[in-house]
């Protein structure tokens, strides 16, 4: 397909589009998928309908299609330019192509091209092409395209589907005003949304398959009961070619944007295959053994008391947080065993002692951070920082105990060559302790942050978390199955970037109650991703728990104070005396709601209850309510597809009454129901208060 041809004679500022010229009067400009069209008329006016624009009707004007920023390498200088005065647009080989005339600054002519393309592929309207700056003063910087002034959808029942963390669904226009997601991080987990009515939807994402950072804005305007959207790109460079952005409208749910999403993803990358250990885990115990203020709760050789935690709650990973000399959030990058908590040796003790126990251990790495107090950072920090557009580290500051003097990290750049040889060291040395799986924080759920520091291996600001984070885990995990293929990576938050090199991903928000919060989202795009849920309390809440388990996720809980501690050894429950200088605390008054005890149990047999049906829980394909019918007053449910059979999770969220509720699956019959507890329980019979049954269904 012959590539479009765009050139720009640019005027310093903000110019318009006055004379919209074609090569034909009568030619027409239009473009077709099997569900929509796409036309330029004679006013420079581009419009998508859909069902003769019924449903969905796209319009923007061509004056605003697109905004470039140059900038000057030698004084700074930056221009903000749109299409010119002479913008000439046609058709070629069913790809529209926009052509206009040369770029200026204060009278000057720049040697700058732009080339915009509009396309169908893959029955969806492709926006794409390249810039190129001969200049030896003026880069592109920044580019904006597709802007998308009007999205209309004449139906009811809009809702939003938000790619932040997860996933997130809002179904009020308004109050989802104007928001954006940058790609790829924790808050912009997928380079796609859709806006979805009953009927029909409309897929924006990017289809970039070198999955480089890209921002989307999507925003309501109340008054016209429209959205507009736009894609920005960081180019920082004088040649660039734009990723191509895909416009479908469809019919059907948001399931049908999903699986497309899914099926370019498909064509691009190979998910990691997962251990068969690391996929039947329910989730991981993590065990603080010294905090950041030195406090001390538990030496190595504890790791017996520790165990008898995790089995009590049917966990069979634990995590030993806080093993340097530093403690937890202190002297990184520095992890040597801390000799006043039994040295090194001891500390390989615990951990066969553990495996002779039958479990597995995890250790702690910060992937992101570096102790600006460290020797490591003044020796080695200038190779090692990330540095800002004013080639200034980026600090953060962990007040973790109001008592405590804070502690100062500077970020470190996956783009240096010595820091990911200094993670990837640490990861060597967590494996010859013995370990099962090396965690490396924040990596996944950290956004796409630009590093301008030349002393490393990006060329450009943009690539050092893209590119090379994704390198970073790449590489660390090929050093580690060299030695044992079924070693574990898991990182915090998650983004599919980095689902091809990490294995399960943990800090990925899970609480109902949070704004918008749907699961549903990334779980139906990637159902083989294992995220953990977050919780940072010693227990889980029988709603979470519940919660947790109908998407599939795995749990963990967190002991990182002495008032933890005790909660976990001898049911204790806490005051506000038990964390006296911390600022982070549990949540005390939900600690105190239900006896220890309780909790334990319940924790226990949901454990079990999932591991019994593990070819649901933990093997099977989440597929939401696809092809499933559920009804009932506060009753949720999701399916779990494994071969010819079908697990379907039923939730009555209702905190203190019984529910009925019916499921149906046409094509399978009912052949067994299970509870928590209960291997065989009445199918129909009404659900208890806050209780969940799995109903197994069998292909006819």
């Amino acid at each position: 397909m012959k590539k479009s041809f765009f050139i720009l004679f640019i005027f310093s500022g903000i110019l318009c589009l006055t004379n919209l010229q074609l090569l034909s009067a009568s030619e027409k400009l239009e473009l077709k998928t099997t569900e929509a069209t796409l036309s330029i008329d004679q006013k420079g006016n581009l419009k998508v309908i859909k069902d003769k624009g019924q449903i969905i009707q796209i319009n923007t004007s061509i004056n605003n299609l697109w905004k470039i920023t140059l900038k000057n390498n030698l004084n700074g200088k930056e221009s903000v330019f749109v299409p010119d005065k002479n913008v000439r647009i046609k058709k070629a080989e069913n790809v529209l192509q926009l052509i206009s005339g040369n770029f200026s600054i204060d009278n000057k002519t720049i040697p700058v091209e732009a080339e915009f393309t509009i396309s169908v592929k893959d029955d969806a309207f492709c926006f794409s092409g390249s810039l190129k700056s001969d200049s030896k003063e003026w880069i592109f910087k920044e580019l904006t395209y597709p802007d998308i002034e009007v999205i209309k959808i004449n139906d009811k029942n809009i809702k939003i589907y938000w790619p932040g963390v997860l996933g997130q669904c809002f179904d009020n226009p308004a109050k989802f005003g104007s928001r954006s997601f940058e790609y790829p991080g924790n808050d912009g987990t997928m380079q796609w949304f859709s806006v979805n009515s009953s009927t029909s939807g409309i897929y924006i994402g990017g289809h970039d398959p070198l999955q480089g950072s890209k921002k989307f804005t999507l925003s309501y305007n109340e008054s016209g009961e429209s959205f507009s959207t736009d894609v920005r790109f960081p180019v920082y460079t004088t040649e660039f070619t734009i990723p191509e952005v895909m416009i479908k409208p469809y019919q059907g749910s948001w399931h049908i944007a999903s699986k497309f999403y899914r099926g370019w993803y498909d064509k691009n990358f190979k998910i990691a295959s997962v251990s068969e250990w690391a996929r039947k885990s329910a989730g991981y115990m993590l065990t603080i053994f010294k905090q950041q203020n030195g406090d001390v709760m538990y030496n190595y050789k504890d790791i017996d008391r520790v165990c008898d935690i995790a089995k009590k709650l049917n966990f069979d990973l634990v995590g030993i947080w806080g093993r340097g000399v530093g403690g937890h959030d202190r002297l990184y990058p520095n992890y040597m065993p801390d000799n006043l908590m039994g040295g090194r040796g001891e500390l390989k003790k615990a951990i066969e002692r553990a495996h002779q126990r039958g479990f597995k251990i995890i250790v702690y790495s910060n992937g992101t951070i570096m102790d600006a107090s460290t020797d490591f950072y003044v020796y080695n920090g200038i190779e090692t920082i990330l540095l800002n557009e004013r080639k200034q580290p980026e600090l953060e500051y962990y007040v973790k105990h109001d008592n405590s003097t804070p502690v100062i990290f500077a970020l470190g750049c996956p783009g240096s060559a010595l820091w990911r040889k200094t993670i990837l060291d640490l990861a060597t040395d967590a494996q010859s302790l013995g370990v099962d799986a090396f965690y490396i924080d924040e990596v996944a759920w950290r956004g796409p942050l630009m590093c301008y520091s030349k002393n490393h291996d990006h060329a450009l600001p943009q690539e050092a978390y893209t590119k090379y984070r994704v390198k970073m885990m790449h590489d660390i995990r090929a050093k580690m199955k060299e030695t044992d293929p079924e070693f574990t990576i898991m990182t915090e938050g998650i983004n599919d970037a980095m689902l091809v090199d990490v294995d399960i991903f943990q800090g990925v928000p899970g609480n109902i109650n949070s704004p918008g919060c749907f699961p549903e989202m990334f779980r139906y795009t990637f159902p083989e991703a294992i995220g953990i849920a977050l919780n940072s309390d010693p227990s889980l809440r029988r709603y979470d728990l519940n919660h947790e388990a109908i998407f599939g996720l795995r749990h963990e809980i967190m002991s990182r104070y002495q008032g933890d501690v005790d909660y976990l050894n001898y049911g204790k429950l806490p005051s506000e005396e038990s964390y006296a200088h911390v600022n982070d605390t549990p949540d005390i008054k939900q600690l105190n709601e239900v006896p220890a005890e309780e909790v334990t149990s319940y924790t226990h047999s949901m454990f079990q209850f999932e591991n019994d049906n593990a070819d649901y829980f933990r093997s099977g394909k989440f597929i939401d309510e696809d092809g499933i019918k559920i009804t009932g007053d506060e009753i949720l449910g999701k399916g779990f597809l494994n071969g010819s059979k079908m697990g379907v999770v039923v939730w009555n969220k209702n905190l203190s009454e019984k529910r009925d509720f019916s499921v149906s699956v046409p094509g399978y019959k009912l052949v067994k129901a299970t509870e928590p507890g209960k291997s065989e329980v009445n199918a129909s019979s009404s659900l208890d208060a806050n209780s969940v049954r799995l109903l197994i269904f069998e292909k006819d």
